[in-house]
């Protein structure tokens, strides 16, 4: 494992590469912490012209919520590794809870950095698990549902108010933060019971709830999104930063500005 404070300069390195994309990309940042931590993380690594002497190869291996692949894959992590030859990034990329058991069976080794999708998977890794450095948590991002349909998909439903006269309905699993989001706009929109902890509401009970819709639960959000895309479901409930990762494919029934599901970050 590396030394913390290589870990949370790193940390804070990703996080303002993360909201400059982010507000390029028409992304909503709520990183006041990444961008008030630039300088230090510029000059703890030097900068790209090598006016400090190079430093030993360092390879640092992080877990990216599949909501954040493309944007890390294509454009954060080439763009950091240019500017920081010494560190070399190795990623897996998934659900943000099969992350998190991966980290968890691994008792942290080989795990960095997680990018999680959803708060709950870093407050298990660091309140039940003890795997966080302290003070190393930052809130990067918020997000937003959507209901979105392939462009190509003839459907009778136009937005929530009408979401059971989807046929088929891709949703994650309620241990996918989307899935779990999901769950609460349900629950909002009254087709869904009340309940303590609605990610624990199954595939079978929501389908059931939306009078025998066929529900395709999807393993992630990317995958969410590519079943839309393709046409083999109706509808999706994805993420906006999925929906713009699709946006010649995709077109949006609904959104939600946070008013069905709270603040996602």
């Amino acid at each position: 494992m590396k030394k913390i404070n290589k870990l949370l300069t790193l940390v804070m390195a990703l996080a303002m590469v993360l909201a400059l994309v982010s507000c390029g990309s028409e992304g909503k940042t709520s990183a006041a912490d990444a961008s008030a931590s630039a300088a230090p993380a510029a000059s703890a690594f030097g900068s790209a012209a090598g006016d400090q002497p190079a430093a030993e190869q360092t390879t640092v291996y992080i877990d990216i919520a599949a909501s954040l692949e493309a944007v890390f894959v294509d454009k954060i992590i080439p763009k950091f590794e240019k500017q920081n030859p010494g560190v070399k990034i190795e990623y897996n990329t998934g659900s943000s809870g099969k992350l998190l058991s991966g980290i968890e069976e691994a008792n942290g080794i080989g795990h960095d950095l997680f990018f999680s999708a959803g708060k709950k998977q870093v407050t298990t890794l660091d309140e039940t698990d003890g795997l966080v450095v302290d003070g190393s948590i930052v809130n990067l991002l918020s997000n937003e549902l959507r209901l979105v349909k392939g462009n190509n998909v003839e459907t009778a439903v136009t937005g929530w108010d009408n979401l059971a006269d989807a046929k088929s309905l891709a949703i994650c699993g309620g241990s996918v933060p989307v899935g779990k989001y999901t769950r609460i706009a349900l629950v909002s929109l009254g087709i869904l019971p009340e309940t303590e902890d609605p990610s624990a509401y199954t595939t079978e009970e929501i389908s059931a709830a939306l009078n025998g819709m066929e529900i395709d639960e999807a393993d992630d959000v990317e995958v969410a999104a590519a079943k839309a895309a393709e046409g083999s479901v109706d509808a999706a409930t994805i993420y906006y930063s999925d929906y713009y990762n699709h946006k010649d494919e995709l077109t949006i029934l609904a959104q939600d500005d946070g008013t069905l599901t709270g603040n996602i970050i």
